[in-house]
């Protein structure tokens, strides 16, 4: 999990103070099976329907081109998405809690397209982006919180056995938090599922959604469908409907025995980072989730609002 908190701000910044756990619902709009689901025009998600959080992999089976200087010319690549991402592939070590894990590398990236290589050690750590799981192994956390996070742990190491078969695709290889490699990791038939899409839909995490990746979606939505676009662009839609999702159907720590009734109430159990955790999920919450007590959900802060925008 990451250390160091991460407050969401898009066009203004979302402060979130003192509000009461329950004040919940500055939208009129119940929370139901319907609402949840992404109405949007783009095709590229119309096509892999993004509200079908168990094949999120098949999104990357398409197909980008994209134009690059190799010896003294310009010349077209076209490549699936996974090559795009200079995929992985590997075997499952070990999971240190919900949002670390250690894979044995069976199959290092392809070259690429200019020819360079790229070469990962035989094992790697991996932190998995778009989420933040409780703390379980820090040692100032409370014993709730270690209780906690050691249910939703035990929940990952159930969807990820040791000796489980994942792809996994990066925006950065070089990229690292701590000691670790940022990656999505897929798994199942084809690599369809997405663990951390997996686990916001378990009811067993909050979000961690930069301004940065918020922005990239926001200028990459309705971008030619073979135009590359940046990696949780194509993730965020699916996280939306999965956190949502999770909430609207009690799962994981919305259900029995824990009963959260909200994820404000989850927030409020995360003592190494903090209640405002909560505001890097606010992106994705469905705007009848958002606390009264903060700013009203837009276009620019709410991926609801956003896309309801662009309906024509």
């Amino acid at each position: 999990m990451l250390k160091k908190k991460l407050i969401l701000g898009i066009a203004a910044p979302i402060v979130m103070v003192g509000f009461p756990i329950s004040a919940i619902s500055c939208s009129t709009e119940k929370l139901t099976a319907e609402t949840i689901k992404l109405n949007t025009e783009d095709n590229v998600y119309v096509k892999s329907n993004v509200n079908d959080y168990k094949n999120v992999g098949r999104i990357f089976d398409n197909e980008v081109s994209y134009r690059i200087r190799k010896d003294g010319q310009r010349i077209t690549v076209k490549q699936s998405l996974w090559e795009y991402f200079n995929y992985i592939e590997g075997e499952i070590v070990s999971l240190a809690d919900g949002d670390t894990m250690t894979v044995r590398v069976t199959q290092q990236p392809k070259v690429l397209p200019n020819g360079r290589t790229i070469n990962l050690p035989n094992i790697i750590r991996i932190r998995i982006p778009l989420i933040d799981t409780l703390e379980e192994n820090t040692p100032n956390v409370g014993e709730e919180e270690k209780a906690l996070a050691h249910i939703d742990s035990e929940y990952a190491r159930g969807l990820l056995p040791v000796g489980t078969k994942v792809r996994v695709i990066s925006k950065n290889w070089t990229d690292k938090t701590y000691d670790r490699v940022v990656g999505s990791v897929f798994f199942g038939e084809n690599f369809v599922r997405n663990f951390a899409i997996e686990m916001l839909a378990a009811g067993y995490t909050l979000a961690r959604i930069s301004t940065e990746d918020i922005n990239d979606f926001i200028a990459d939505y309705n971008k030619p469908e073979g135009q590359p676009r940046n990696l949780y662009s194509y993730t965020l839609p699916y996280a939306a409907y999965a956190i949502n999702y999770g909430i609207l159907n009690k799962k994981g720590f919305y259900g029995e025995p824990h009963n959260f009734k909200d994820p404000y109430v989850l927030a409020s159990k995360y003592q190494e980072h903090g209640s405002d955790l909560i505001d890097s999920s606010l992106f994705i919450l469905h705007p009848s989730l958002w606390s009264k007590s903060t700013i009203k959900p837009n276009e620019e802060n709410n991926i609801y609002k956003f896309l309801k925008s662009k309906l024509k």
